[in-house]
C-alpha cells in the first residue's frame, strides 16, 4: 500500500499545475509601437497537447486514491514517462511553430510568460518522472 506521493509524483503534480496555470498566459507577443500587439495563449496549436498531458497526469496521480488497495494498473514509471516525452513534444511544437514562422515573436519571459512556466513545468514533470524511476519498487 503506498502511504504518500513521494518525491516524484510530488514534483510531477507540480510540474502538471504549473503547466495548466500557463494556458490562459501569453505564449507568444508580436508588434508593438508600430504594429498592434498581437499575443496568443497556450490553448492554440500544439499547446493543447501540453494541457491534455498535464490533466492526465493529475488523473494519474489521483486515481490511486480511489481505490482501497491504493495501488492502479497504469500508475508506473513508464506511463509517467511516456505522457512526459507527448508533453515535451507538444512543448517543442509549439516552440517551432513560434521560430519558424513568418512574423517575429518575441519570446522573452515578459512577453511570453505562459511559455516561459510551460517550460519549467515540463522540466519539472521529466524530473518528477527521473526520480519515479530512480526509486525503490515497492513491495507487494
Amino acid at each position: 500500500m503506498r502511504r504518500g506521493l513521494g518525491r516524484g509524483r510530488t514534483l510531477i503534480a507540480i510540474g502538471a499545475i504549473l503547466a495548466l496555470l500557463s494556458m490562459p498566459l501569453a505564449w507568444r507577443a508580436a508588434g508593438g509601437i508600430v504594429l498592434p500587439v498581437s499575443s496568443e495563449w497556450g490553448f492554440s496549436g500544439s499547446g493543447l497537447l501540453l494541457f491534455l498531458v498535464a490533466v492526465l497526469m493529475l488523473v494519474l496521480i489521483v486515481l490511486p486514491y480511489t481505490s482501497r488497495t491504493r495501488r492502479f494498473v497504469l500508475d508506473r514509471p513508464v506511463s509517467y514517462g511516456l505522457l512526459a516525452l507527448v508533453g515535451a513534444g507538444g512543448l517543442v511544437a509549439a516552440v517551432a511553430d513560434l521560430v519558424g514562422g513568418e512574423e517575429q515573436y518575441r519570446l522573452s519571459p515578459l512577453d511570453a510568460p505562459g511559455l516561459w512556466l510551460a517550460v519549467v513545468a515540463v522540466a519539472l514533470m521529466i524530473w518528477g518522472v527521473l526520480e519515479l524511476i530512480a526509486e525503490p519498487a515497492p513491495s507487494p
